[in-house]
């Protein structure tokens, strides 16, 4: 993933409420995904591999966090594993189409989740006491520079 994109998820994750944090997590297994899809070809495979490792963690994060308690659960578990042996096969047979499917499989469950997170009642950001980020338009041509407040405060309280 670009710095940028590290940056911009780095800046939503501090702010987020629990439900946002599985929309992001989606968000970081999708742009993985097409990373890695971009990634595809024989010069590059150890990028390729490192993309595949990351989107795995992000995708085994979304399955370790399931509640089954509720019934939905399970039915998000079997999709998790169909996508998991997806990403298998698309690194052992060093084939695109398997991570086609996988792709398709969660922008579907992507879109579901952030029809949810609309409906749900908003909760408090799950970090608290984070450090707030400043960001606006300086008088430079077409700048953004970001200002980091240090707050005394800030981290875990005893």
């Amino acid at each position: 993933m670009k710095k940028e994109m590290v940056q911009e998820f780095q800046a939503r994750i501090v702010t987020a409420s629990q439900n946002d944090l599985v929309v992001i997590n989606y968000e970081m297994l999708m742009a993985e995904l097409v990373e890695a899809t971009e990634l595809f070809n024989p010069e590059s495979m150890s990028a390729f591999n490192h993309s595949m490792e990351r989107a795995t963690r992000l995708l085994n994060e979304l399955s370790f966090n399931l509640d089954f308690s509720f019934d939905i659960s399970k039915d998000l578990m079997s999709l998790y594993i169909f996508v998991n042996k997806k990403l298998i096969e698309a690194s052992q047979k060093i084939s695109i189409q398997p991570l086609h499917t996988a792709q398709d499989v969660l922008s579907t469950l992507l879109i579901g989740w952030r029809e949810a997170n609309k409906t749900e009642v908003r909760t408090a950001p799950m970090i608290q006491n984070g450090q707030q980020l400043y960001a606006g338009l300086t008088y430079g041509k077409g700048s953004l520079n970001e200002t980091v407040y240090m707050d005394q405060s800030r981290g875990l309280k005893a």
